[in-house]
């Protein structure tokens, strides 16, 4: 019901994914699991209709939403499972992600349901769930936090799913990119930012710890990919909504304004899904030739990536241009680099250049 599913677009390597749905042969690589990709590719032969992508996806985030209640009820009780359910609903990241037929949104609702089923079953659900994304695997140290041995075994559905990718992703040194992405609490979603971090520190009691802890855990794990982003951080979002919105006593007023922080936050997300070209544009002055500077780029992969600058700056003047696709919430992800790039550096915008495939803003970049 957020977003504007009529609008959407399959690309990045969402398209990639619906290739296999439609029968293109394809190789495993970590931005294209075997699991899912042959899950696709199976239901392509018995639908044509790529929207069953989009509706197996969002099924897998109502699955998120019912399971995490469900645990939660059996924790904390029904107040704090309607609370919760209510949380996840309305948070930003499982909301857009749920409507994205990338492989985020079902591997999540593997791990959750995994968490509500408990035991042997669980450590199956969440073994499909490493075989469906690999570092998912960071969380079996927090299912042992919350008590769930048997659950953690799951965790050897990644080294199950390891030997099938052709393909393994590139990473930098992990001390240089995780000391720039701690900064990045926002990518827990709402409750990560500064009003909902409040938040969080009101609600910490003795059965809040944990799911605080693991929130924390998630986000210092996930720092040390290079392409850290809200689909790495699901899980921890999960945890802080659990932690603000499942209190006792005069805490469970907290889920008052937690609720509110999350729809604001979905609100402006969908307001953003794919974006507008004249609401991107601004009114900043027109360039009629690129600027004399060096360019660097959001992508970790490119060979001038700010991250192979941040210890040696090269002399002269920095660049770095933002299109609209990284304004807009989109499955490419790029919105989260783009969140990154304004967060770790100081941006000041020169001007919008034209170029055929849309403008593009310039901004001059400072340490």
């Amino acid at each position: 019901l957020w977003l504007p599913l009529d609008r959407h677009t399959f690309d990045g390597h969402e398209a990639d994914y619906l290739s296999a749905f439609m029968g293109a042969p394809w190789t495993g690589s970590t931005r294209l699991y075997p699991t899912l990709a042959g899950l696709y590719a199976l239901l392509g032969k018995a639908f044509s209709e790529p929207g069953v992508l989009l509706g197996l996806n969002l099924a897998a985030g109502v699955v998120t939403v019912l399971a995490g209640a469900w645990w939660v009820r059996n924790r904390f009780g029904g107040r704090a499972a309607l609370s919760v359910g209510a949380a996840l609903a309305l948070s930003t990241p499982h909301v857009f992600w749920s409507a994205s037929a990338y492989n985020v949104a079902i591997p999540q609702a593997l791990v959750v349901l995994g968490l509500a089923v408990g035991g042997w079953g669980g450590a199956v659900l969440y073994g499909l769930a490493c075989a469906s994304r690999i570092e998912l695997g960071i969380l079996a140290p927090a299912l042992l936090l919350l008590g769930e041995r048997k659950v953690a075994t799951g965790v050897l559905g990644a080294a199950f799913a390891w030997p099938l990718l052709e393909h393994t992703a590139s990473f930098h040194p992990p001390d240089l990119v995780w000391a720039g992405n701690l900064e990045m609490t926002a990518y827990l979603g709402p409750l990560g930012e500064p009003l909902g971090l409040v938040l969080v520190v009101l609600a910490l009691t003795a059965r809040s710890w944990r799911l605080v802890a693991i929130a924390a855990w998630v986000h210092l794990a996930s720092a040390a990919f290079d392409d850290y982003g809200h689909r790495h951080a699901l899980f921890g979002g999960f945890c802080l909504a659990v932690a603000v919105c499942g209190g006792s006593g005069w805490r469970r007023w907290l889920a008052l304004p937690a609720l509110a922080l999350l729809a604001l936050g979905t609100q402006e997300m969908a307001s953003r899904f794919y974006l507008p070209l004249k609401s991107f544009t601004q009114d900043l002055p027109p360039l009629g030739s690129p600027p004399s500077c060096t360019e660097i780029q959001d992508d970790p992969r490119a060979d001038n990536s700010h991250w192979h600058l941040r210890r040696n700056p090269p002399a002269g003047t920095l660049c770095w241009g933002e299109e609209r696709i990284h304004r807009a919430w989109t499955s490419r992800g790029l919105h989260a680099r783009a969140l990154r790039m304004h967060t770790l550096y100081d941006l000041r915008p020169l001007g919008v250049l034209s170029l055929p495939g849309g403008p593009r803003l310039v901004y001059e970049v400072r340490w």
